[in-house]
């Protein structure tokens, strides 16, 4: 899996968001760079206060690595994603709510396939450029203003077979910042 996806997913997260309405307003098929904004916007912000934010490897299946590498990939993200530092989202970031996400699925090498959002978060499917082919991503998120939720799976081909990842990162306010 190459690192972007992988770091794109994370990155992502981390300005974390079901879902009922339709980002295509235009009905043409495809979700526009305003479409994505207005959309992302519907997201209910995170308050500012300091965030603990826990990540997980929730799937991986590569066919270039050996089941102890999947172990030891699965090991190493469950050690880090408790260990992540506590976060300050303060007034400014927690007013930008859902756009910073709108910027980094506009940003890249993705096209947004579909997308749908309304208070509670958003869920989106995207197709990536990608070392062995085109990625199919999709992400469900959730939030409720005070945490968050985002599980992103990416799949991408490769020579060897098909590449899955699943990660889950979660954010919760745990008090004002420090």
């Amino acid at each position: 899996m190459r690192l972007p996806i992988t770091l794109a997913i994370a990155s992502l997260a981390l300005a974390s968001c079901g879902s009922s309405d339709d980002a295509d307003t235009d009905g043409d098929g495809s979700v526009s760079a305003d479409e994505i904004k207005a959309a992302t916007a519907k997201v209910k912000p995170l308050e500012a206060g300091q965030y603990k934010m826990n990540m997980e490897l929730v799937e991986l299946v590569d066919p270039t690595m050996s089941e102890q590498e999947i172990a030891q990939a699965k090991e190493f993200m469950g050690a880090m994603g408790g260990m992540a530092p506590p976060r300050c989202l303060n007034e400014e970031d927690a007013k930008k709510g859902m756009v910073g996400v709108a910027e980094q699925l506009q940003n890249g090498d993705c096209n947004v396939d579909s997308l749908t959002s309304n208070a509670d978060g958003m869920q989106a499917a995207m197709t990536c450029k990608a070392a062995g082919g085109d990625a199919k991503v999709s992400l469900a998120s959730t939030s409720t203003g005070t945490a968050s939720e985002m599980t992103m799976t990416a799949i991408e081909p490769s020579e060897q077979g098909e590449k899955k990842v699943t990660m889950k990162v979660s954010m919760t306010r745990t008090g004002d910042c420090t």
